[in-house]
């Protein structure tokens, strides 16, 4: 198929447009940072662990957020919270992670 030259100046703008709206995503630590241990993982959402979490993003400063603990080993937590779009989760070290009351 071929591009529809038409209508493709006002698309290619709406798509950019959608880009620029959208909110960025946090930054996450790769698989390397996990360490040897396997991630110990709380399957059941109600049983998650309330944590405070330092978020960092690649356009803001760093952040405290309120999150739920999905898994973690000695060096990483796996967390999760409520965003404007969603469920996010992301990986972050340890001593970034501290317990909450619910």
């Amino acid at each position: 198929m071929t591009k529809n030259r038409r209508y493709e100046a006002h698309y290619d703008a709406l798509n950019d447009k959608r880009i620029a709206g959208a909110p960025s995503r946090p930054t996450t630590l790769p698989a390397a940072a996990y360490g040897p241990h396997q991630l110990e993982w709380v399957p059941i959402v109600g049983q998650r662990p309330p944590v405070w979490a330092r978020v960092s993003w690649p356009d803001r400063p760093a952040e405290r957020i309120p999150a739920f603990a999905k898994g973690w080993n000695d060096r990483v937590v796996v967390i999760a919270w409520g965003g404007p779009g969603g469920a996010i989760d992301t990986v972050v070290w340890r001593d970034a992670v501290t317990h909450r009351e619910a």
